[in-house]
């Protein structure tokens, strides 16, 4: 497949997911027994970072991301996040080159029980590589709780980066207060 087609079922699947989530979310039951009432999954302010494999056509390397981000139900979030993507070669620049990226995201969640869920996310953010630019993210991933508002992710994230693309799994450690 082109890169054009991997790139558009990346958002496919992110928007995908993300929208599911937001339907189930509008056809929520406000019963107390209803499972997704019952999830440790809180709203509120939440922390965390990961550290990961970056790839792109080029080459590979590890990464790392630190986030911050709000829950605003169980089913929707908006986060900011930094992710350093390692070192990587692109046409036009000698050698390899650092990729950072940082920018905002929009996350629907979908709870298949009181501790895991599975979500899909879509975003911009803004990178340099031999100029500033901005362009769009998209990546799917699921979240475990372990309790006391601490829970484990692991997720993948496309990054449409002018003249490469790069994608990202990371696995990471997020704090809701």
């Amino acid at each position: 497949m082109t890169k054009l087609t991997y790139t558009l079922c990346a958002a496919a699947l992110s928007l995908g997911l993300a929208g599911f989530a937001t339907a189930a979310s509008a056809q929520q039951s406000h019963s107390p027994d209803n499972v997704y009432n019952k999830t440790e999954f809180k709203t509120g302010l939440y922390v965390g970072g990961g550290l990961g494999w970056g790839w792109s056509d080029q080459s590979d390397d590890w990464s790392w991301k630190g986030l911050a981000g709000w829950r605003l139900n169980q089913y929707v979030a908006v986060q900011g996040f930094y992710a350093d993507l390692g070192d990587h070669g692109a046409p036009g620049i000698i050698g390899e080159t650092g990729v950072d990226t940082y920018g905002v995201e929009l996350v629907g969640s979908f709870p298949l029980s009181n501790v895991l869920a599975l979500y899909g996310k879509g975003g911009v953010h803004q990178y340099k590589i031999d100029t500033r630019n901005t362009s769009w993210l998209g990546g799917a991933g699921a979240e475990y709780s372990l309790g006391n508002g601490l829970s484990l992710r692991g997720e993948w994230t496309h990054y449409d980066l002018d003249p490469i693309s790069s994608d990202d799994f990371t696995v990471q450690i997020v704090y809701g207060f």
